[in-house]
């Protein structure tokens, strides 16, 4: 068993510690509010994880959305150029 780089027995050693440290009595409230704290914890890590991935997300739909922005510019470069020859061939006409 390893739990955030802590085995079994540095476990038992905490908990034996932490017997001394709050008393029989308060143990299990201590027990629960550590748990709380924890699911609270993995709760933020996991937003932030969640935020992180959707920026990275994000800015691939930016570099994607200017990529189009250039092609559509260098496609109205072209239609304003054939519209132009067009104009020249019919005013010669």
């Amino acid at each position: 068993m390893n739990i955030f780089g802590i085995g079994g027995f540095e476990l038992v050693m905490i908990m034996i510690i932490a017997l001394f440290i709050v008393g029989p009595a308060n143990l299990l409230v201590f027990i629960r509010k550590t748990r709380l704290v924890y699911s609270e914890f993995k709760k933020q890590r996991d937003e932030l994880i969640s935020a992180v991935e959707q920026t990275i997300d994000l800015d691939d739909d930016i570099e994607e959305l200017q990529n189009l922005k250039e092609s559509l510019n260098n496609l109205s470069e072209k239609t304003s150029k054939s519209v132009g020859e067009i104009k020249k061939d019919i005013g010669k006409e």
